[in-house]
This record gives structure tokens, C-alpha cells and sequence, in this order.
């Protein structure tokens, strides 16, 4: 499994070329160089986030460029290669630079610098190291591991650099606040109806879709939430699984109730490759806050489902910043600040608010807002927005189904995620698109 993106140093330079001759060259539009990030990166941003510049200065200090030139302060030459950012939030580099002696190979704050690494920033893994000479020099190839430390970019480089722009620049701001940043936080991710296993087939439903693809799909949502943000500072994240994570319910390859199902590969081997990767994106989540892993039994996986929260809830058994709700409740229940909130896979619309408002009465005196979450109809509809009850179905990032196809269904392939206030309840919806 590939969790990791490549951020090239050709990359970066260039980006950072474009900026600074941007400051000096009216025919370069801010639009050019969303442009050039959206070719790199795969995503597009609008020609105003670039234009405020702190997206980018965030990714040169979380990628451990300092702000101080190479060979300036610290009289390190480095040239940097490639740096590789894992789905575990270590990062490896690999540079060549001159040393004086064997000692310094032996020193974390030497190798964390000579790779352009800010030590109050990141933690030394690992490294590796060879050397040879070249005339009267001592080269040395380096490659080493990192990890961010659990800190926020420090403020007296925001303002260093913020000191350094040309005057020529203008402020982006006349008053910044930071509180909407604060820890008073939760992010939901809500993974609907993966149908992880489901074999499609450009001729039986128009599109393609398999286990390699539906792994591609699934981590890239994880990178483009994580992308985006990962300048907050969340109280809790909300995680959920199970919702039609397997296509099939068992060896047969057949839902709960026996409906038989195309799958590319055989149900072991699909539970044991979905089963992997999320523990793998829990594990990294939980380095950006607590996380609380919430299971929505699905028609498709009630079984399997199942055994998923069972196992995850035994892989993080030790973990203090990881919780598991493995109940096999049909409605999960969940309270954030004001907000009350209800995960399920299906409902009946008419009944729901009179089922949440009895099974969730001892929540009623210290809410504002309740947010039902549904999934099972692979479309994003608002379905009742009502007496501050909201009761919505989450889109999903799979392909259609032979059966989906032959019903006419096409809705959106994208992932709902949200940010929610303690007080102000909701903030943000990020809408990570499949295309």
C-alpha cells in the first residue's frame, strides 16, 4: 500500500520562483501559479489562496525548509533530492553534503539541519549514511526519517518571514484571527458505502472499479482532508466504518441477506487488504487529534462489519487516543458541544426525528442542533431540514454496480467531511470529488 505523496525540490523552487517574481512582474497571474500547483498536486485552488500566500508557507515549514538559507546561519551546503511524506506522517529525505568528520554523522541536530530540517520542528527516526572522497573534500549520501513534532509553526518564524517580504508586497490582512484554529474543534470523516471488493467493468457499468482502485480512492480522500486541514487544532475526530465497507458478506460473495455480488477477489483477501488500510489511516489520524471510531452496521457487511470494529477496536486496544464504538446498534449516537449527533445507514425518514428524540431524550437540555447522518442511497440529499433537526444522506466514492446501473443511478462520486464549533456547531463542509 502507497499512503505517501512526492514533493519534488524542482517543485518547490519553482513555486517559490513564481512568487518571488511575481512581486516584480505584473504579467505573472496569481491564476498561473494555481494553475502550476494544481498540475503537481492534482487538486484545484483558487487564484485567492494563493494570492493570501499561507497555504504556502505552511507546506515549506511542514516540508522542514527553514528560513534560513542553506549554508547561511548554520554553514550546512546541502542540496536536497527528494523528500517522500509518508501515510504515517514520517517523512524520508535524501541529500549529499560535505563533513568534517564521522562524529557529526552521529549528531540529530546535524543531519536534521543538513537536510534543511528545522530540529525544533521534527524528531530524527532514523538514518543511513555513506561516505566517500572527492579530492580534498569528505562527501557524505545521507537519507533519513523524520517525524513533525506535536507543535504548531512557531510564531517567531510566521514573523520572520512576514518581516522579510519585499515592501512592495502589501499586507494580505489588515486584521487576522486565529480563534476559528482553536482546539473547541471536531472533524467527521465519514466514509459511505466504500464497497470495497466490487468488481466493475467499463462494459457492464461504465466505469472501472476494483480493489487496487477503490485503495487508490480511499487514501487519496484521506491526503485531501488531511491537506486541508491540517492547520486546525481539533478537540476530536470522528471516524466512521463499517456503512458498506465490503461489497460481500462472506465466502459466498453475497450481501447479509443473500444477494449475490460481483467481486473481484476472493472475500479473505479483501477483508485482510481493507482491514490493513484502516488501521493504517486511524493510526495516522490520531497523531492530529484523539480519534473516535464509530461503526454503522451496513446491509451489504453487517457481519463483516462487525468483525472489522472488532478488530480495530483489539488493534488500538492500548491506544489512549483511540476509541471504539463496535456496538451493533443500528443508530449510533454522539455529542459534540451543542450538537447531537446520529450515524446510521438507512431510516425511515418519517419516523427518524420521533425514534431520535426518544432514544436520544437525555441529550435534549444541553443541545441546540441535531445532525443525522445517513448513507445506503450513494447520493448527497438533504432530506429534512426542520426545527433544528437536519437529516442528510452522504455521497459515496465508489462506482456504480451492475445494479446501479441497470436502476439509472449516477449521483456525484465524492466524500462529505465536516468541521464542527463546540458552540457555533457547524463550520465547514469539504467536498473531496472523484473524477
Amino acid at each position: 500500500m502507497n499512503g505517501g505523496l512526492i514533493i519534488t525540490t524542482q517543485f518547490l523552487e519553482q513555486q517559490l520562483g513564481m512568487l518571488i517574481e511575481k512581486q516584480s512582474n505584473s504579467e505573472i497571474e496569481w491564476q498561473d501559479i494555481a494553475d502550476f500547483r494544481c498540475q503537481h498536486l492534482h487538486y484545484p485552488e483558487s487564484r485567492d489562496t494563493i494570492r493570501k500566500g499561507y497555504k504556502l508557507l505552511g507546506e515549506y515549514l511542514a516540508n522542514g525548509w527553514s528560513l534560513v538559507p542553506p549554508g547561511g546561519e548554520d554553514g550546512i551546503a546541502q542540496q536536497r533530492k527528494t523528500v517522500k511524506i509518508n501515510g504515517d506522517h514520517t517523512e524520508v529525505s535524501e541529500c549529499e553534503f560535505e563533513v568534517t568528520d564521522d562524529s557529526c554523522l552521529r549528531n540529530p541536530e546535524f543531519l536534521l539541519k543538513s537536510h534543511g530540517y528545522d530540529p525544533r520542528l521534527f524528531d530524527l527516526v532514523s538514518s543511513k549514511s555513506s561516505q566517500w572522497d572527492a579530492g580534498n573534500k569528505r562527501l557524505c549520501a545521507s537519507r533519513i526519517t523524520v517525524r513533525p513534532k506535536a507543535s504548531d509553526i512557531l510564531m517567531e518564524d510566521l514573523d520572520a518571514w512576514i518581516r522579510n517580504l519585499p515592501d512592495d508586497v502589501g499586507a494580505p490582512f489588515t486584521e487576522y484571527d486565529e480563534s476559528y484554529l482553536d482546539g473547541n474543534k471536531l472533524l467527521i470523516i465519514p466514509i459511505s458505502d466504500l464497497h470495497y471488493n466490487l468488481q466493475s467493468t467499463m462494459m457492464t457499468t461504465g466505469n472501472e472499479y476494483n480493489c487496487k482502485i477503490a485503495e487508490e480512492i480511499f487514501f487519496k480522500v484521506i491526503k485531501d482532508i488531511i491537506s486541508r486541514t491540517y492547520q486546525y487544532r481539533f478537540n476530536r475526530i470522528i471516524f466512521t466504518i463499517g456503512g458498506d465497507m465490503l461489497n460481500a458478506d462472506g465466502p459466498s460473495g453475497m450481501t447479509y441477506k443473500g444477494t449475490p455480488q460481483d467481486n473481484c477477489t476472493h472475500y479473505y483477501d479483501a477483508c485482510e487488504q481493507l482491514y490493513a488500510m484502516i488501521v493504517q489511516v486511524i493510526g495516522a489520524l490520531s497523531y492530529l487529534a484523539p480519534v473516535d471510531v464509530i461503526y454503522i452496521p451496513g446491509n451489504h457487511d453487517t457481519v463483516s462489519g462487525f468483525k472489522l470494529a472488532k478488530y480495530v477496536e483489539a488493534w488500538f486496544r492500548k491506544s489512549d487516543r483511540i476509541t471504539v464504538d463496535s456496538s451493533p446498534k443500528p443508530r449510533k449516537y454522539y455529542k459534540f458541544g451543542k450538537t447531537l449527533f446520529v450515524f446510521a445507514h438507512d431510516g425511515d425518514v418519517k419516523r427518524l426525528p420521533r425514534i431520535v428524540a426518544d432514544e436520544g431524550k437525555q441529550y435534549w437540555s444541553d443541545i441546540d442542533t441535531c445532525e443525522v447522518m445517513l448513507q445506503h442511497m450513494h447520493s448527497e440529499q438533504v432530506l429534512v431540514e426542520d426545527h433544528n433537526i437536519r437529516i442528510q444522506r452522504l455521497p459515496t466514492i465508489s462506482a456504480k454496480s451492475r445494479w446501479s446501473e441497470e436502476q439509472g443511478y449516477n449521483a456525484k462520486r465524492q466524500c462529505k467531511s465536516f468541521i464542527y464549533d463546540k458552540d457555533k456547531g457547524l463550520t465547514t463542509v469539504l467536498y473531496t470529488n472523484i473524477v
